[in-house]
């Protein structure tokens, strides 16, 4: 059994403020294109009124690319194509998975603004690597890098190909157990996160309306790595973003520990109703 999805109010705190800062997603012009159509990729960071465009930079993006009923496809040839605005040429009718991989970069912050980054954002390991080691009074020092996924439909499939559900092998990955398209408001809405391919327990999941850009919930996975959402959605477009992290040991910038920001974007309204 997965277990109990736990939800929290976040929308009003000022913790949510916090932990948004370093939310990262890819949000497409449309999630809905038509077949041969090149869909305009938007990267942002941030949250609501805070958000703002992820400055698009060719050395920063290690990977453009989409998998769906024509296989693994690279989307990025060469530097031109990954200067802005990003975008992905999907050709054959179905479900696509555009996704983006990021450079590591280094970030020092205080350390009550570490610890009260890394309680919002839920990031366990290094919370309890802190305590461990007793570095609670410590600056925090990381490399993080970021991963981002969007679910898109293109045209109108006769049947469903799957790529939606497919573990594409990201360092940290977000997973629906349902194809957002077809979800109904009365059927569960499961995700699993994987980090190296095996499942997190303890995650935190921070889902937000992007029709009105509102951090409305949070969700804390299982021993399997899994919850179950669908309390928090209704129909339309939303982002589900998390993180976690591991010990940084022999990396460059003399960082403590290597985060991993990961983000999945869908939207649950069927283009194509019966």
């Amino acid at each position: 059994m997965w277990r109990t999805l736990t939800l929290s109010l976040m929308a009003a705190s000022g913790a949510a403020g916090i932990a948004s800062a370093h939310d990262f997603w890819v949000e497409p012009e449309t999630f809905t294109p038509e077949a041969g159509q090149s869909v305009a990729l938007n990267l942002f960071v941030g949250h609501g009124a805070e958000k703002s465009g992820w400055p698009v930079k060719s050395h920063r993006v290690i990977g453009l690319r989409s998998v769906g009923p024509d296989g693994l496809v690279n989307q990025a040839s060469g530097a031109a194509s990954l200067r802005p605005p990003l975008s992905a040429k999907l050709d054959d009718v179905g479900t696509h998975v555009v996704f983006v991989e990021t450079t590591n970069s280094f970030s020092e912050l205080e350390a009550e603004k570490f610890n009260d980054y890394v309680a919002n954002e839920g990031i366990r390991p290094i919370a309890l690597e802190r305590v461990r080691q007793r570095m609670e009074d410590a600056p925090g020092r990381e490399l993080y890098s970021r991963r981002g996924k969007a679910v898109v439909q293109v045209g109108c499939p006769s049947s469903d190909n799957g790529a939606w559900k497919q573990e594409i092998g990201l360092t940290l990955e977000i997973i629906p157990g349902k194809n957002p398209v077809e979800w109904d408001t009365e059927d569960p809405m499961p995700l699993k996160v994987m980090f190296h391919g095996e499942p997190v327990a303890g995650a935190t999941l921070h889902i937000t309306n992007l029709d009105d850009d509102t951090l409305t919930f949070s969700a804390e996975t299982g021993s399997d790595g899994r919850t179950d959402i669908a309390a928090s959605l209704t129909e339309g477009r939303w982002l589900v973003h998390t993180v976690w992290a591991e010990p940084a040991e022999g990396l460059l910038e003399n960082a403590d520990f290597q985060t991993v920001f990961s983000s999945i974007t869908f939207d649950t309204e069927d283009p194509c109703p019966n």
